[in-house]
């Protein structure tokens, strides 16, 4: 397994060459299913046939895609990780969306690739979805970008993904860093008021909350006017780094949520070891060993 985690990161970076990486995450010095009501976010079949896949070889590999945003107008290249014995298998799989999937924050290789890499470490099978686009980062994962950018992945990329993979819709997942991780808490708010989500995972790391309050407690206030009827059957880790300032804004915001006992709200607060940058590696390693089979 090591030795086909090697040979795949050489071949996987050397098909990233021409992609964006990023020195720095920027913005801010801080870092399921429906049920009860709430409704799944109908996904339409998304056109084409896809290619047929290669003769099984027991390996993962990775597929290289791209898909243009009809809310955004930007292109977004994407990586997709199948696991191992996906392609003699039948079985559906739980795909995660890690947003900054071309940025490079850890050990000079891509968001995507240290996520793949702890994966096949812990010997667990998911379908990971790194999507690039990092340029666009300070506009995508706020406010009002964001908007266009969730319906982006909501409206085409997970439809997308589901109809060319065998990704469980009962187990879509969402990551971000940073602002990545502001996204991820705006999408989370966002499909809360609407009672209706397309993610039962949602994993912010270290997301700069302070800076982004603004847009993030009225979005949540919408979510909670709205929920007192409804169910958020989902499940929200915010996660902090340990040696960086964002600790206390964080735990603030998730004690301001635990109060307002959501009914079916898997919610937790934890700290990882490491600055700004370096604890997206923990977060991963405890999100592949708490939330992946």
């Amino acid at each position: 397994m090591q030795t086909r985690g090697i040979l795949r990161r050489l071949m996987f970076t050397a098909g990233c060459a021409l992609l964006l990486g990023l020195s720095g995450c920027g913005g801010g010095g801080g870092g399921g299913g429906g049920g009860g009501g709430v409704a799944m976010l109908p996904l339409p079949p998304v056109g084409g046939t896809p290619t047929p896949p290669p003769a099984d070889t027991g390996r993962s590999r990775v597929v290289q895609a791209s898909v243009k945003s009809e809310a955004t107008g930007a292109t977004y290249p994407l990586h997709i990780y199948l696991p191992s014995g996906y392609d003699g298998a039948t079985a559906a799989y739980p795909a995660i969306y890690i947003t900054d999937g071309d940025a490079i924050f850890n050990q000079n290789v891509t968001r995507f690739q240290n996520f793949t890499d702890i994966l096949e470490k812990a010997g667990k099978k998911a379908i990971v979805i790194g999507i690039g686009g990092t340029a666009r980062r300070n506009t995508d994962y706020l406010m009002p970008g964001a908007k266009p950018y969730h319906d982006f992945l909501t409206d085409q990329l997970v439809p997308y993904v589901e109809s060319n993979y065998r990704a469980n819709p009962a187990k879509r997942m969402l990551s971000g860093l940073s602002n990545g991780g502001v996204f991820t808490l705006i999408a989370f708010f966002t499909e809360g008021a609407a009672g209706r989500f397309t993610f039962q995972y949602f994993f912010s790391s270290d997301p700069p909350v302070k800076g982004a309050s603004a847009h993030l407690d009225p979005l949540e206030s919408q979510m909670y006017a709205n929920s007192s009827t409804r169910d958020i059957p989902v499940t929200l880790l915010l996660g902090y780094a340990v040696a960086n300032t964002g600790g206390p804004e964080i735990t603030a915001l998730h004690d301001k949520i635990a109060a307002h006992n959501y009914k079916g709200l898997q919610l937790s607060v934890k700290g990882y070891p490491g600055g700004h940058t370096p604890m997206d590696l923990p977060s991963f390693q405890d999100i592949v060993a708490r939330f992946i089979d």
